[in-house]
């Protein structure tokens, strides 16, 4: 079988990224149409143009495989919007998924932490919305909305009524800001009642900085806005060892974009030493929807022996690899 799957490449490291990932689809015995479309315009407004044609393709086939989208610089505020944001809004892509895996070999303190953070992805400070009162005062307006609230909730309750988890702990700062954020963890609250099987729990934002980075077996499924999403994200990137454990899916109500969160490294463009694993991780789960399992299994084992054998890892991970040596010793790897 055919899948029909968009393709989505920012530039720079990206472009060298994607081929060493396709080539491991390839090689596990997969066959996929690839409709790509790369995001690389020079300026903003020829990217946007990119972007839409990127946005209809994902419409037309309802999944994507995703790179982390540069933005170009220069221009006033409003028209240097994040690229990455804007697809998600565009698409409507409410809900961002963000599996939070330890890799074996990979120096962590954490093994075997397996946990799940659901971002709301349409509303809170990335709305965007921001105007200068007077010079030198700004104002930027968190949106929250007890419809976005209860769409997310829904989904981190099912997701994990789904996957067979155990609690689901709402992350907030309503201690401050009592009405957006209180909206937020009511509807978390109302919602919670409808799962009677799930544990429900609440968590104040610093405090889950504090307990990711002590102790996050303690957290199972977490479900959070915006902003927090996007900084608890990164940290528990931090707390399983960096860049090749990060895995996004961005999901609307008939659309699903399979990303990679990192993608920034000019330093690393032309020398061809770029690890492949955040756009390789994506590929996977991918795989998986597709109903590809035994390649995705296959692929996903392969990248433990690598990453435990600990010889042909790139750079970031303490070897001396090249991107295609890695990508190698991977398809190497298959059973």
């Amino acid at each position: 079988m055919t899948h029909q799957v968009a393709l989505i490449v920012g530039s720079a490291i990206n472009q060298e990224i994607t081929p060493e990932v396709l080539r491991v689809v390839a090689a596990a015995g997969v066959d996929i149409d690839w409709h790509r479309t790369d995001v690389v315009g020079p300026d903003h407004e020829s990217a946007r143009r990119q972007l839409e044609e990127a946005a209809a393709s994902v419409e037309n086939l309802g999944i994507a495989l995703k790179t982390r989208l540069l933005t170009p610089a220069g221009g006033p505020p409003e028209t240097t919007a994040n690229m990455n944001v804007l697809l998600r809004r565009r698409l409507e892509l409410y809900a961002g998924v963000r599996a939070v895996r330890s890799l074996p070999g990979v120096s962590t303190r954490f093994p075997d932490l397996d946990l799940i953070i659901v971002r709301e992805n349409s509303e809170g400070i990335y709305k965007g919305l921001e105007h200068e009162i007077v010079p030198g005062v700004v104002e930027s307006i968190k949106v929250v909305t007890q419809a976005g609230s209860e769409r997310i909730a829904r989904f981190a309750f099912d997701t994990a009524r789904y996957l067979k988890r155990k609690k689901v702990t709402v992350v907030h700062k309503a201690n401050i800001m009592k009405l957006s954020d209180g909206l937020f963890l009511q509807t978390a609250r109302d919602v919670s009642a409808d799962y009677p099987e799930l544990a429900f729990g609440e968590v104040i934002v610093d405090a889950a900085c504090m307990q990711l980075v002590l102790d996050p077996y303690r957290f199972d499924v977490m479900l959070m806005g915006n902003l927090y999403g996007d900084v608890l994200s990164s940290l528990c990137n931090g707390v399983t060892g960096g860049i090749s454990s990060s895995l996004g899916i961005d999901i609307g109500d008939h659309t699903r974009v399979y990303e990679a969160i990192h993608g920034d490294a000019p330093e690393l463009v032309g020398l061809g030493v770029a690890n492949p694993l955040p756009l390789l991780t994506p590929a996977v789960d991918l795989l998986h929807f597709l109903e590809e399992d035994a390649a995705a299994d296959r692929i996903h084992n392969a990248i433990e022996t690598v990453t435990e054998a600990g010889v042909y890892l790139t750079a970031d991970l303490g070897g001396t690899a090249t991107t295609a040596e890695m990508t190698d010793a991977i398809i190497g790897a298959f059973d």
